[in-house]
């Protein structure tokens, strides 16, 4: 670490944490939440302010920024060196749900020294560490031999068209820091294949069953529309409990299950909602027999998040398990239809991996259509720069931690020498947030998205340690 700076970098935070806090608020407050295609707004009018409010933060400050509103980033630059240094974010965000405990999710709050509101972390966090790190590197004079160049994304969430527009149309820098996931850094990420799979047989007395929004999100909520008997309200009436409610008119019979969400890259601990009501109707005797069969399918598919029901399930010592996760359900002209996010180790074959999942899916009776499929990556284990990143972690933290391989997909995947790091971090000093959150809450894709505010500013002074770091590796 250079600690040259450090006592600056402390004495920077703590004279502009109110005014960030602030301007961090007033950027969480935009919806840049996936919308039609408009002029100028590819990804929809709310991802585009979204993005324009961020950048925004920098022009304003004197940074040269620039949108590029076709291709749906912007890029802020500072210095003149030959050499790049690049730092990614996005400012769309994820779908909100509706079980917010705090606030709404576009009225950000402060709570126990937390953060709380849709995209606050997830990556609002990642756009105001660069914020602050550009800052105080200029408020100090420190020197660098290379030029930064923050990427302000609104595409991340949905389909990365952002970053492959940037990748078309920039210069790669010779090295990047992604502030989009955890500390000290990842050195890799698993593939994710996003697919939907339809089940061949139509529902006769299943009317309509939906739930979800986005494939990255447990589907923690699903409801489903039944044709009325009064055989069958009993039947679901005698098994309703705190995660099923059954409720009835002349005609239909309505039920709705209630999970746990967690993001897809790590649903240990989630309840899958639509698997509740696959269980629930699988096993009722008035429904017809075709429709208790194809709950028990779906049951079946959705009784395990590691893919192991379907014989897709892998593990190994570079990623761990694979991760098989539904987020939407629906019914189309009769037809239940699943989403998944499946997220594999760089070492599977993402072909081969691809055409076991349609196959097994074929054996029940269900047809698939993909819709994305990423190849993951790894770093070279000739790198030096991790190393130094877990130096640098440490002397901040106090805290000994190792490079992690990461489940979650970030702008990493389709770079150069390129690191994911966090945007929050405990310490030594300060082991765990003040605010506690219940279960389903406080994660990046729950409801109640929170960030600890000391934990983001301990963050803050990590990254620009690595900034520097960064620029002298690459400028020896």
């Amino acid at each position: 670490m250079n600690l040259r700076y450090d006592t600056e970098i402390k004495q920077w935070i703590d004279e502009n944490k109110d005014s960030l806090l602030n301007e961090w608020i007033e950027i969480a407050k935009v919806p840049a939440i996936l919308g039609e295609p408009e002029c100028d707004a590819p990804f929809g009018k709310a991802c585009a302010e979204g993005l324009e409010k961020c950048t925004k933060l920098f022009s304003d400050r004197g940074f040269s920024a620039e949108i590029f509103k076709e291709s749906g980033y912007a890029l802020v630059t500072m210095g003149s060196g030959e050499k790049t240094i690049g730092i990614f974010s996005h400012s769309d965000v994820v779908p909100v749900g509706d079980d917010w405990l705090f606030t709404k999710p576009f009225e950000p709050v402060i709570k126990d020294g937390a953060l709380i509101g849709r995209g606050v972390e997830d990556n609002k966090s990642g756009i105001m560490a660069a914020l602050c790190a550009m800052e105080i590197i200029r408020k100090y004079n420190i020197p660098l031999k290379s030029r930064l160049q923050l990427f302000i994304g609104s595409n991340e969430e949905t389909g990365m068209k952002d970053i492959d527009a940037f990748v078309n149309e920039q210069p790669m820098p010779e090295i990047s820091l992604i502030p989009d996931a955890d500390f000290p850094c990842s050195t890799g990420e698993k593939g994710i294949c996003h697919f939907f799979a339809s089940c061949d047989t139509s529902c006769t007395d299943v009317l309509d069953f939906c739930g979800g929004e986005a494939f990255n999100i447990v589907l923690d909520k699903a409801k489903a529309t039944l044709k009325y008997s009064k055989e069958l309200e009993t039947e679901l009436c005698n098994k309703s409990n705190g995660q099923i409610t059954v409720s009835t008119t002349d005609n239909f019979i309505e039920v709705e299950a209630k999970g746990i969400a967690k993001h897809a890259s790590d649903p240990d601990g989630s309840i899958n909602a639509a698997y509740l009501l696959a269980e629930l109707f699988a096993s009722a005797a008035a429904l017809p027999q075709s429709d208790r069969e194809i709950m028990a399918q779906i049951k079946h598919i959705l009784s395990c998040p590691f893919g192991t029901s379907m014989e897709l399930d892998h593990c190994d010592d570079l990623f761990g398990r694979l991760t098989f996760v539904n987020g939407i359900v629906s019914l189309e002209n009769g037809h239940i239809k699943l989403s998944f996010d499946m997220r594999y180790s760089s070492a599977l074959d993402h072909k081969q991996l691809e055409e076991r999942a349609i196959n097994a899916f074929k054996s029940l009776g269900w047809s698939t259509k993909i819709d994305s499929n990423m190849k993951g990556f790894s770093i070279s284990a000739d790198s030096k720069i991790p190393q130094k990143f877990e130096d640098i972690y440490r002397e901040v933290t106090g805290i000994e931690k190792k490079s992690i391989k990461l489940g979650g997909g970030t702008y990493a995947r389709k770079l150069e020498n390129a690191f994911s790091v966090g945007t929050f971090t405990t310490t030594a000093e300060h082991p765990e947030p003040q605010l506690k959150m219940p279960a389903g809450h406080g994660g990046a894709h729950q409801c109640d998205e929170m960030i600890d505010i000391e934990s983001f500013f301990t963050a803050v002074k990590i990254i620009t340690q690595y900034i520097l770091a960064m620029d002298e590796e690459i400028n020896k």
